[in-house]
């Protein structure tokens, strides 16, 4: 990496702090607090101190805020600049870091880029991870009830988005009432936005922690895609598949999958391929889950349209780089998460191993932890 094309602290200014010194309003919604995850229901496998550590380290769920600014530029999948400077903001899953892997040539960039001014008020709404199904449905979507919450008509706003969202997420804005015309697209590539100004929501996540709200916002969602009515949870037993669509950015690989998979059709689980369905057609497939099971990622996020009381395990690897998102999704649902922790390869392939041994007693313990 060419150090001297790093972003230093004088090219950011904390989001926060730049609204409190003048650049424009927030109304804060929910107050940072303290809590801790409960141990899981499971841990199986390779586990290692440091992976414990910091499980039980992350107890620091931060407040929700929308944030209104005056005179901001938009670049790229979100990234605010005001004043010159990019804001980062850990309740938009933004950092220095972040900024200096992937907009670290930035400046160069926009001597040159397209600008186009956008008047009156505008959304932003996407930002790091916009490719992502998981980002759209944990982090992006449930900004619009965060909106609704501060009183806001959805019908009323403009949307700010990057124009190569995937289809998925312009059903989902579809069904939560955005419609196309509500929505300014720009090139993330070729565009800079100048926006008179605009309204940022924060996320319902920090890092691996779910704000409370998350829980309404979930139901906004699943109600937004298959009405009101909640069918029984019938003791569903689901098989994730890991999706193969180019959208899934899929950095890990599991070197056991055909014997995971093939272990859990044994005990009676449907493998599902969610990205093959219409959205409220997966919305109703985890509704009706009891037992979820899966690799650790954008799959298995789907328990937030479950019935609380949900069983999830997920496979995942011993690095803590992955964090323990989906242990702040079920706290906040009341669902209960295990984890079947597999060896990293430490070749960089992204691949891990899951001991055999391994696999067969999770499915022993999920099949009389549910009396089946």
């Amino acid at each position: 990496m060419d150090k001297m094309a790093l972003l230093s602290d004088d090219d950011v200014i904390n989001l926060r702090c730049n609204v409190e010194d003048g650049c424009g309003e927030m109304v804060e919604l929910t107050r940072a607090d303290r809590t801790r995850f409960d141990p899981p229901a499971l841990l199986l496998g390779s586990v290692n101190p440091d992976l414990l550590r910091l499980y039980y380290s992350q107890h620091i769920v931060l407040g929700t805020s929308i944030y209104n600014l005056r005179n901001a530029s938009v670049l790229g999948e979100g990234i605010i600049i005001t004043n010159g400077q990019f804001n980062v903001s850990h309740d938009l899953q933004i950092s220095l870091d972040y900024l200096n892997v992937h907009h670290r040539n930035t400046r160069a960039w926009q001597a040159g880029a397209a600008r186009r001014h956008a008047t009156g008020q505008s959304v932003l709404l996407a930002g790091p991870g916009h490719l992502g199904y998981g980002h759209w449905i944990v982090d992006f979507l449930p900004k619009i009830y965060l909106l609704q919450l501060a009183g806001y008509k959805i019908k009323r706003l403009m949307f700010l988005l990057p124009s190569d969202i995937p289809n998925f997420a312009r059903a989902w804005l579809a069904l939560l009432n955005v419609e196309p015309n509500q929505c300014r697209f720009y090139d993330r590539t070729r565009e800079i936005v100048d926006c008179d100004e605009l309204l940022v929501p924060s996320t319902l996540r920090f890092g691996t922690r779910v704000s409370p709200l998350f829980a309404k916002a979930s139901a906004t969602m699943r109600e937004a895609a298959i009405g009101r009515t909640r069918e029984p949870r019938k003791g569903t037993k689901i098989f994730v598949s890991r999706p193969k669509d180019n959208f899934a950015q899929n950095t890990r690989t599991l070197t056991q999958r055909q014997l995971f998979e093939e272990t859990a059709r044994s005990h009676g689980f449907s493998v599902v391929s969610p990205e093959l369905l219409g959205i409220p057609e997966q919305v109703a497939l985890f509704q009706r889950a009891e037992t979820i099971v899966g690799e650790y990622g954008s799959g298995l996020h789907g328990s937030m349209f479950s019935h609380p009381g949900a069983l999830v395990l997920a496979a995942r690897d011993n690095q803590e780089e992955l964090g323990f998102l989906q242990s702040g999704i079920d706290g906040v649902l009341g669902h209960q998460t295990g984890y079947l922790i597999g060896a990293a390869n430490l070749d960089g392939s992204g691949a891990f191993s899951l001991e055999p041994a391994d696999i067969a007693l999770a499915f022993d313990w999920m099949t009389w932890r549910r009396g089946q």
